[in-house]
């Protein structure tokens, strides 16, 4: 199932980038999000960052998912973003992955000048490989990393707002 997530700021593109490459940001955010338990890596490669996310979730979704999902979810999100091109974008890979479970997204995160802010789009497709249900929960896993991502640029622009 495909995921299509689009956020703006009024910030820009490097504002909201130096809040992804955030520590305290990631780590706000995933208490925000509910997360039992996290760790937070982020690793600059030039302009660019690789980051990882593990984090131990609550089964928010429902009764039915939560039976194959189990008590707690371990997720982990890996980005690796680019530095900035001509026009400004930059661009990472994203993986999100439910740990001992088949389930995935890969997709590609965009983050571009827009007007005076920026505009990120996060896309890609989930999967969840388990034959007779594993349509009936994709759209579930599609709503809980779309909430994710929204607390993310949420929690980011809070921080830019305030670090400025």
């Amino acid at each position: 199932m495909r995921l299509s997530e689009t956020t703006a700021s009024e910030f820009s593109v490097e504002q909201m980038f130096a809040a992804h490459v955030e520590k305290s940001v990631r780590e706000q955010a995933c208490e925000e999000s509910g997360a039992l338990s996290w760790e937070v890596s982020i690793t600059r490669d030039g302009d660019g960052a690789r980051i990882q996310v593990d984090r131990v979730m609550p089964p928010a979704v429902p009764e039915y998912v939560k039976k194959f999902l189990g008590e707690t979810i371990n997720v982990r999100q890996v980005e690796n973003w680019t530095g900035p091109d001509g026009s400004g974008t930059r661009t990472a890979t994203v993986k999100v992955t439910i740990q001992g479970q088949p389930a995935s997204m890969v997709g590609e995160a965009v983050l571009k000048p827009q007007g005076a802010g920026s505009v990120e789009t996060v896309e890609g497709d989930v999967r969840v490989n388990v034959p007779f249900l594993g349509k009936k929960i994709e759209p579930e896993i599609v709503k809980v990393i779309a909430a994710a991502l929204r607390i993310e640029q949420r929690v980011g622009a809070e921080w830019v707002k305030g670090s400025g």
